[in-house]
C-alpha cells in the first residue's frame, strides 16, 4: 500500500496547509446524514480556531526526515526511525498541531466512519434501516458491504485525501475481517468499530508520511525485500503508537459524537507526533 508514486511530496516555500484542504475536509464524514437527511455537524467547526494564516515552509523542509528515514531503511534502526518522524513532524511540518491540523480530512472521515457504523448498527433511523435492508438483500460479501460503506463516507474521491482516506478504510475493513471474519459489518459491536477507526488512522498516519517523504522507497538503492519490509514495519509501529493514543483518549470519552470523535482523533495524532518529536 501506499500513495508515494502519485507526488513527489510538498514544496518548500509553501504554506504547511494547502488550500484547498478545508473543502474537501468538509465535504468528507457526513454518511449518516446524507440517508437520513439530517444536518452535519461536522466540517462547518474546525478543531482549533484559526486566528492567523499558517506559516510558510522553509527550505529543505524534510532534508533531515529523508536522511534520518534512509538510515533506517539501510539499518531497519527503529531509533533513526524515530528521528525521521520526529523531524519531519517539527521541522517539515512545523510541529505536531500542524501535522494533525493537516490530517484534518483523515480525521473527518475517520469521525464520519465511527458515526456511521453506529448508525447502522443500531439502524434506529427508518432511512438508514431501509438502506442497510436493501444492502442485506443483495447478499453480498463482507468485502463488497465494506466497500459499499466506504462509498458512503466518501463518495466524490478525486484529490490525494480523499483517495488515501479509501485506500486505508479498504485495508482497515480488511484487517478488522482477518482478525475477525465471523463479524458483521451491518451489526458491529463498539470495540469492534473503535478497531476499524484505530486501523484506519494508523494507516492513515503511514500514508501522509508516504506521500511527503517515503519516495526513497522506491529508490534502486534499496532492494524491493528492504523497501516493503521497512514500509510494514514503518506502519506497525505507527499503529501501536496511535492505537495507545486513541485508546486512551478513548477512556475519557467512550461514546463521542461525531465532533467529540473529530476532535479525539485530531489530539491523538497531535500527541503521537509530540512523542517522535522528543526523539530529536
Amino acid at each position: 500500500m501506499g500513495t508515494s508514486s502519485s507526488s513527489s511530496g510538498p514544496a518548500s516555500g509553501v504554506s504547511f496547509d494547502p488550500p484547498w484542504l478545508s473543502s474537501v475536509a468538509s465535504e468528507i464524514g457526513s454518511p449518516l446524514e446524507n440517508i437520513s437527511g439530517e444536518e452535519s455537524d461536522l466540517g462547518n467547526q474546525p478543531t482549533e480556531p484559526v486566528t492567523q494564516p499558517f506559516e510558510m515552509s522553509p527550505p529543505r523542509r524534510f532534508g533531515n526526515a529523508r536522511r534520518y528515514l534512509g538510515e533506517y531503511v539501510g539499518s531497519g534502526d527503529r531509533g533513526t526511525l524515530k528521528k525521521a518522524i520526529g523531524s519531519y513532524s517539527r521541522k517539515g511540518m512545523g510541529g505536531a498541531a500542524n501535522v494533525a491540523r493537516r490530517m484534518r480530512a483523515s480525521t473527518s472521515a475517520g469521525a464520519g466512519l465511527f458515526n456511521f457504523l453506529q448508525g447502522v448498527s443500531d439502524s434506529s433511523d427508518i432511512n438508514v434501516r431501509d438502506w442497510v435492508n436493501q444492502l442485506t438483500a443483495n447478499n453480498l460479501s463482507a468485502y463488497e458491504i465494506a466497500d459499499r460503506i466506504i462509498d458512503q463516507v466518501i463518495s466524490s474521491g478525486g484529490s490525494l485525501d480523499e483517495e488515501s482516506c479509501k485506500d486505508s478504510m479498504a485495508q482497515a475493513m480488511s484487517e478488522l475481517l482477518t482478525i475477525n471474519p465471523e463479524v458483521d459489518l451491518m451489526k458491529m459491536d463498539n470495540d469492534s468499530i473503535w478497531t476499524v477507526i484505530e486501523l484506519f488512522m494508523a494507516n492513515e498516519a503511514f500514508n501522509r508520511l508516504d506521500l511527503d517523504i517515503g519516495q526513497l522507497f522506491e529508490s534502486a538503492k534499496y532492494s524491493p525485500y528492504e523497501a516493503v519490509s521497512r514500509m510494514n514495519d514503518m506502519r506497525e509501529y505507527l499503529k501501536s503508537e496511535i492505537f495507545a493514543q486513541i485508546q486512551a483518549l478513548r477512556a475519557s470519552t467512550p461514546n463521542p459524537s461525531k465532533e467529540e470523535m473529530n476532535n479525539l482523533l485530531q489530539s491523538a495524532l497531535r500527541l503521537t507526533f509530540e512523542i517522535f518529536e522528543e526523539e530529536i
